[in-house]
């Protein structure tokens, strides 16, 4: 019976002992470094460029309706910060809400927020504004200027037509 119980327990050391571990699906194994792609660098030059045009905060850096950062802008602000300490600028509030008071109270929060990151915030290291890019050309803001405020959708006074002029004829197309 002795010999039985060893023979068996033998058999069960060796099937266990000869299995494979179970592939990790969601991790590489310890020991591993991680990978990283060689246009990192190049990427991370791209992002901040870009970064350095744009410098805004918006709506979608707050928790909604709150005064404080939400993990997004936590991670864009500490990146402006390391911008703004080598290149200087100013960072654009942006924002479309017209509650005054959590405007203030999410303009205090990013000064906060930069200065326990040791910005100077005693200058102008903030304002309300649009975000930057590139802008428009010239030759779309002159469309724009000659159109404005004289657009007539059809159905509007019965009249239909296009834009006018500024005599009140209206331009053939």
């Amino acid at each position: 019976m002795s010999r039985y119980v060893v023979w068996t327990a033998c058999v069960c050391v060796i099937c266990v002992a000869c299995n494979k571990p179970n592939a990790r699906l969601n991790a590489p194994p310890h020991g591993t470094p991680y990978e990283t792609s060689d246009l990192q660098g190049t990427f991370v030059y791209m992002t901040d460029n870009a970064l350095l045009a744009d410098m805004s905060v918006s709506n979608i850096h707050f928790h909604p309706h709150r005064p404080t950062l939400n993990t997004l802008g936590q991670q864009r602000l500490s990146r402006l910060v390391s911008l703004i300490e080598v290149h200087g600028g100013t960072i654009r509030f942006n924002t479309d809400i017209d509650d005054e008071e959590l405007i203030e109270k999410r303009t205090d929060a990013i000064l906060t927020f930069l200065a326990e990151a040791g910005v100077d915030t005693t200058g102008q290291v903030l304002v309300e504004d649009l975000r930057g890019g590139r802008g428009m050309d010239a030759s779309e803001v002159i469309l724009i200027k000659v159109f404005e405020a004289s657009y007539q959708p059809e159905g509007a006074g019965g009249a239909g037509g296009g834009p006018s002029t500024a005599s009140g004829g209206t331009q053939s197309p």
